[in-house]
């Protein structure tokens, strides 16, 4: 492959790569309500005590600050397009 598809790749990844954590965050309230709340609230015991809010809470706080990275990455490469455009 070339360095400029390895170089697009990259930039692909970055600026979307924060679905990831998202939908990691996303999953893991989804299991939390199947796995504890819902016995929590038929009255059973718990099934694990995995740590199902903490761990989507920091999957969330990763995935945001990856997503106001990249949005702050395109809007300098926008501002420097668009400051070559008024020079010319």
């Amino acid at each position: 492959m070339t360095r400029t598809l390895w170089f697009r790749a990259l930039i692909a990844l970055l600026s979307a790569g924060w679905l990831v954590p998202t939908w990691l965050g996303v999953a893991t309230m989804l299991d939390f309500v199947e796995l504890e709340l819902w016995p929590l609230l038929l009255r059973q015991p718990k099934l694990n005590s995995f740590p199902f809010i903490d761990f989507a809470g920091r999957c969330f706080a990763v995935a945001f600050l990856w997503l106001g990275l990249a949005v702050a990455g395109w809007a300098w490469v926008a501002l420097a397009a668009l400051q070559r455009k008024k020079d010319r």
